[in-house]
């Protein structure tokens, strides 16, 4: 019986595109089943997925997280398995996991397929908005076995947001404008986590309704949206004192800009702010002190 499955598993590696021979996972009868037993060894296919894995605790079962997993520390030390964009298969099989965790993105659905018609236990999470983070969270603790963890983690989230949004109550509203990139310049709308960021921190996008999420503008729809505050998050580690003269340069053409005027562009650290984890709070707080660093103590 075992030669077959190794034929099997062979044959449909070649078919998916990667021919590697391994020897497949115990679940392996049940391709759709998970085991009721918690899962000892994980993979994370990227690095918001890696954050949460480690909050919860689990940083001793995880065997293998994609390059760009950068946090907490200790995920620099895990087995490789590809990039956010580009997994790789065979890297994954390698770990030997008990457990894949996914995004809904294209090319990790094309990988849970793959890995799930021989055998291994995917779980894939959509993490798209503030709300979807927690819905991940308890998905993920529930597949680890550990819903107790998950709720504590869940709680402290939500206590420090509870605190930001305390501290600006009754505030009038501060009007951002967050740069997703100068040249061409881009910026976040509306429909994005970004901007329930800034809401939760005492802002308001000053882009209005846009047709895409990040939408490209220019230079009249800028002096139009009058922003008091102009955040730029540095996306290079080590980057920011450089992307700070950089973003001072670039919008000193616009001196009649409120921000610019009031000398109120934030450059801060990237990874704080532009990934859904269990980091949320502190990038929260950092928006927040952009916009009001009288309140916050700074």
């Amino acid at each position: 019986m075992g030669k077959w499955w190794l034929l099997l598993a062979a044959l449909t590696l070649w078919l998916a595109g990667g021919f590697l021979i391994l020897e497949p996972p115990a679940a392996a009868a049940d391709p759709g089943a998970r085991s009721a037993r918690p899962p000892v060894r994980i993979v994370s296919m990227a690095p918001d997925l890696t954050e949460i894995l480690f909050a919860l605790g689990l940083g001793e079962r995880v065997a293998g997280v994609t390059q760009d997993s950068d946090y907490p520390p200790a995920a620099l030390a895990k087995p490789k398995v590809g990039t956010f964009w580009q997994p790789n298969i065979e890297a994954v099989i390698a770990t030997r996991p008990d457990l894949v965790v996914t995004l809904t993105i294209e090319p990790q659905r094309d990988l849970a397929r793959r890995l799930k018609r021989i055998g291994y236990d995917c779980l894939a999470v959509e993490i798209e908005k503030i709300g979807d983070l927690f819905d991940a969270i308890a998905d993920i603790g529930a597949a680890a076995g550990v819903r107790e963890q998950t709720r504590e983690l869940s709680d402290q989230m939500q206590t420090a947001i509870h605190r930001l949004q305390t501290a600006n109550a009754g505030l009038p509203k501060v009007k951002v404008l967050w740069v997703v990139q100068r040249e061409p310049l881009r910026v976040a709308g509306r429909d994005t986590f970004v901007n329930e960021m800034i809401e939760l921190a005492g802002g308001e996008n000053a882009i209005g309704p846009t047709l895409h999420k990040y939408p490209p503008i220019g230079a009249e729809e800028v002096i139009a949206a009058q922003p008091e505050v102009i955040i730029e998050p540095a996306m290079l580690p080590g980057a920011l004192d450089e992307q700070r003269r950089q973003a001072l340069s670039y919008w000193s053409r616009y001196a009649n800009v409120p921000a610019v005027a009031d000398g109120r562009i934030c450059v801060i650290d990237g990874d704080t702010v532009s990934r859904l984890g269990p980091r949320l709070g502190a990038g929260i707080e950092v928006i927040a002190k952009c916009l009001r660093p009288q309140l916050l103590g700074e």
